[in-house]
């Protein structure tokens, strides 16, 4: 499902569930297609990802993270798509419960405000970086 704006109305970090597949689509479709080197060495994950995670499910027992691009053909738009797992579940809409008033398929649950490596790496030179 698709909101007028394609903006997420889960919390900080969220985004569109519709965003996602398309992303971790784009993902795949590049992998069977491409010849080219994944140059990607790693993502940066906002802890402000990881707090709304646990603060909207505490149930979760673990974390799922998806690659996804952004553009289908730039890997350097790669994404890490971080969702909860509950009973071994991905988790992908916040319960309605939360507020019954959001229709509950417009209230993503899945979180991505990940950057890149390069060119947002570490600044110190990190020897899992070279």
């Amino acid at each position: 499902m698709n909101n007028l704006n394609n903006q997420s109305t889960g919390p900080e970090g969220t985004i569109p569930v519709d965003e996602a597949i398309a992303m971790t689509k784009n993902w795949r479709d590049y992998l069977e297609t491409s010849n080219d080197k994944f140059l990607v060495k790693s993502f940066l994950v906002p802890i402000i990802d990881f707090k709304n995670i646990l603060k909207y499910n505490p149930d979760a027992e673990a974390v799922r993270a998806y690659i996804g691009l952004e553009d289908v053909n730039d890997p350097m738009s790669s994404k890490l798509i971080l969702v909860p797992v509950v009973n071994g579940k991905d988790v992908i809409y916040k319960s309605a419960s939360e507020n019954p008033a959001l229709d509950s398929e417009i209230d993503s649950n899945i979180y991505d405000l990940t950057k890149v490596c390069p060119p947002v790496c570490s600044v110190d030179d990190s020897p899992l970086n070279q």
